[in-house]
């Protein structure tokens, strides 16, 4: 039996009124959550997930996903009970050892980045330090490499997959297949998710600049994280990809709220 389709959507704050209405729009679109980036320049993940919280009475929020290196474990797991208590446990805990950029920003901290392994075993404890403290919390892994993809298998409640955005179907059927062989008698029980890269034919002015994409070269690499077509049509590659690997939780950029909605209707909880 397929696990039922989830949708988030990934947002940042530039505004108090502006995110406060994002959060309200994307409960009133039939969204399950919405999640926010770690960033150093833009407003700290907690504060923005507990404000979304505040105004909304069924939407899940969380980070997606804290850089555990630039803080220590028991630091996240305080945060992480605080908003449990404050969102009334509509919480998801996303964790990682570190975008590219990571680096950068803990020595704009003055911290050390430490190495892979290091990085890995701070979140190893940081997710032990999430469990302990707040037990109901769903935790969420982001993993690429074989070594992450294993420890998210073990420890996660969902994984979410952090392809490149050229990768096709094949690739996140191989990277799905490292999670469950990891997560061995509890498989069936991990939920793996994926972020769409673009809904629609047009790909956003500053992702295109920021990553140098265009969508030529998604349709040229069959990219998986590139949705097109009709609402039927999405939600029908939706449902074949969740067959060839498992994928059900699906977010995407709050950009594309209004794109995605209809597809959310057709699916969700299916």
């Amino acid at each position: 039996m397929s696990t039922p389709f989830r949708f988030g959507l990934v947002g940042v704050a530039r505004s108090r009124d502006q995110w406060l209405d994002l959060a309200r729009r994307v409960e009133g679109l039939g969204f399950d959550s919405l999640l926010v980036p770690d960033n150093l320049d833009g407003v700290a993940p907690m504060l923005a997930c507990t404000a979304a919280a505040s105004v909304t009475t069924r939407l899940t929020v969380g980070p997606y996903v804290l850089a555990t290196p630039l803080r220590t474990p028991g630091l996240v797991a305080a945060e992480a009970a605080a908003l449990d208590l404050l969102a009334g446990g509509r919480v998801e805990v996303g964790l990682g050892a570190g975008r590219p950029d990571s680096a950068a920003e803990a020595a704009r901290l003055g911290l050390p980045f430490g190495s892979p392994g290091e990085r890995i075993d701070v979140l190893d404890r940081t997710i032990a330090a999430v469990r302990d403290r707040v037990p109901s919390a769903r935790v969420t892994v982001a993993a690429s490499g074989p070594r992450m993809l294993a420890l998210a298998g073990r420890a996660a409640d969902v994984v979410a997959l952090g392809a490149s955005p050229l990768a096709d179907q094949d690739e996140y059927a191989r990277m799905a297949d490292v999670v469950r062989g990891a997560a061995g008698d509890r498989a069936d029980q991990v939920v793996l998710n994926m972020n769409l890269t673009c809904v629609g034919d047009e790909l956003p002015p500053w992702l295109a600049q920021r990553m140098g994409l265009t969508i030529e070269a998604l349709r040229s690499a069959n990219a998986a994280g590139l949705l097109t077509g009709s609402a039927d049509k999405m939600a029908q590659t939706l449902v074949r990809r969740r067959e060839a690997t498992g994928v059900s939780y699906i977010c995407a950029g709050s950009d594309n709220a209004e794109r995605l909605a209809p597809v959310v209707r057709l699916l969700h909880g299916q």
